[in-house]
């Protein structure tokens, strides 16, 4: 199996888009939804200028489609996250409306099953997200969304892993995961939305590992 790719997400500086970039990040994540990381047009205007080789990824959740289609179109995004509970018409209708390849993502208290995920035969790929637990189970409930990532994966899907991932863990759930790509956010900031140079290098060291 390819190697897994590596989706650097929550970016709302220029200066760390081209940190993650040069360091070999295969996707450049800017989020429009509603997150202590959230970019308005003109700035992620500026993240897709500095980074103008790299695929970018718009994240929006449950948000109205006229405003995803404007947003994806204006930002000059390449593919379109959906983080929330959006329906398979409403991915095809993005992709019809904005042509861009959708990704759409489920949390770890919802994953769908083959049936669900075939519901949805316009997105180019699923994302599996682990939010953090605070009872103690993460390493658990990781191992859980790992092992349902890679049985999804063995039915051909494209899956990205994200959720609780850092330099520590990231080079295990590819193991356990076989994933297409992983996404990280929180694990290589400094504070939300503020990337930490080292920590951006040593995860992408272990994810290359």
């Amino acid at each position: 199996m390819s190697r897994a790719r590596v989706k650097v997400c929550g970016i709302t500086r220029s200066a760390d888009a081209r940190v993650a970039a040069g360091l070999g990040a295969d996707y450049i994540g800017v989020i429009f939804a509603e997150s202590p990381r959230r970019v308005d047009l003109e700035r992620a205007r500026e993240i897709r200028a500095a980074v103008p080789h790299t695929p970018l990824v718009g994240v929006f959740r449950d948000q109205l489609l006229d405003e995803v289609v404007r947003l994806a179109r204006e930002a000059d995004v390449d593919l379109v996250q959906l983080h929330g509970g959006e329906s398979p018409a409403y991915c095809d209708d993005v992709l019809a409306r904005a042509g861009r390849p959708v990704i759409k993502a489920f949390d770890a208290a919802h994953l769908p099953d083959n049936d669900a995920l075939a519901r949805y035969r316009t997105a180019s790929y699923f994302l599996f997200d682990l939010e953090k637990t605070t009872d103690g189970g993460d390493a658990d409930a990781a191992g859980r969304v790992w092992a349902e990532v890679a049985r999804t994966r063995r039915r051909g899907f494209r899956v990205f892993v994200a959720g609780a991932l850092d330099p520590s863990n990231v080079r295990e759930a590819i193991r356990r995961s076989h994933a297409f790509a992983v996404d990280v956010c929180r694990g290589v900031e400094q504070a939300p939305g503020v990337k930490d140079p080292s920590a951006l290098q040593r995860f992408m060291a272990e994810a290359r590992a």
